[in-house]
């Protein structure tokens, strides 16, 4: 097994091995690493008090669980470290939508647009569900979600309080939605009985379909 030298040592061992010959060329980071030494462990340590998810405090209050810490039993404690691992990243909005798609599974099947809008700005204001000037098809499960969200760190809510009212105002939302595409298929429906009903529609109907026959004929 080859010799690895601490990181410490690093700097001297290849000082060493460049004065006995063994390297030709000394490595270009040799001098970097004799003005700035390393610590004596190549694996930072982590900070658990390390905000990586950028939620502020009033987030973590509100959506952070308290960590609970296992002792461990006597015949674990000769067991060998685990290696570090990187934390998990965990935004407030998670929490939020496991249960908000728990609740509205179909919600997952409903096709979403990703192209931005006409100013290639994305949304960002979520005072309220649907601003002023929206359709109601632009709101979707992720626009409830911020919008409790803004309701439990700006209306100083509960979750369950502002779960209820921002599902209570998307349930109006899609019921208005719903009435209106029945309204547009009404609408298309009479426009086409109303053209079925016209002689020279049904005289340009039979007259297709006398040339479709007379083709099919002629080919055989």
């Amino acid at each position: 097994m080859a010799f690895r030298a601490p990181p410490t040592g690093l700097a001297k061992h290849v000082s060493n091995m460049l004065k006995g010959n063994l390297m030709k060329k000394p490595p270009v980071w040799l001098s970097v690493v004799q003005a700035i030494p390393p610590g004596p462990s190549i694996i930072r340590s982590q900070n658990p008090e390390a905000n990586l998810s950028g939620q502020t405090e009033l987030e973590q209050s509100l959506l952070t669980k308290p960590r609970q810490t296992r002792r461990l039993r006597h015949s674990e404690k000769h067991l060998r470290t685990p290696p570090p691992r990187p934390r998990a990243i965990v935004y407030p909005e998670d929490k939020l939508r496991r249960q908000f798609f728990k609740d509205h599974p179909f919600e997952l099947s409903r096709p979403k647009v990703l192209v931005e809008n006409d100013l290639g700005i994305n949304r960002t204001d979520f005072s309220k569900l649907m601003l002023d000037g929206m359709h109601p098809s632009e709101i979707d499960g992720e626009a409830v979600i911020k919008y409790q969200l803004y309701l439990m760190t700006h209306e100083k809510m509960p979750e369950r309080k502002a779960y209820a009212k921002a599902t209570s105002e998307f349930y109006e939302i899609r019921a208005k939605q719903e009435e209106e595409e029945r309204a547009a298929i009404s609408n298309m429906n009479n426009v086409l009985q109303s053209l079925q009903s016209k002689k020279w529609t049904q005289k340009g109907l039979y007259l297709e379909e006398r040339a479709l026959r007379a083709g099919q004929s002629s080919q055989f």
